[in-house]
């Protein structure tokens, strides 16, 4: 059970909870309708979601490395790739 509740960042995780939670209390509170709640999750939860912290990045980035690999003569398929 302890490992369950073990979280790397637990001021940024708090932060993200009370991004979705207080939008989405509050548009409940005042509207009392499911129709203006659900797209207020979803949208706090994608602007959650893009919060990250320091010069850290949890997204996949095309490393520079790998550009210089791909011939620059080619148009990046295969003999087998692209069709007729």
């Amino acid at each position: 059970m302890k490992k369950l509740l073990n979280v790397k960042n637990k001021k940024l995780t708090f932060v993200r909870i009370i991004l979705i939670a207080l939008p989405s209390y509050l548009v409940a509170f005042f509207s009392q309708k499911i129709l203006f709640v659900v797209p207020t999750i979803a949208m706090m939860m994608m602007i959650a979601n893009s919060i990250e912290t320091g010069n850290t990045s949890n997204r996949n980035r095309i490393e520079e490395d790998n550009l210089a690999e791909i011939d620059s003569d080619s148009d990046g398929l295969s003999d087998g790739e692209g069709g007729v």
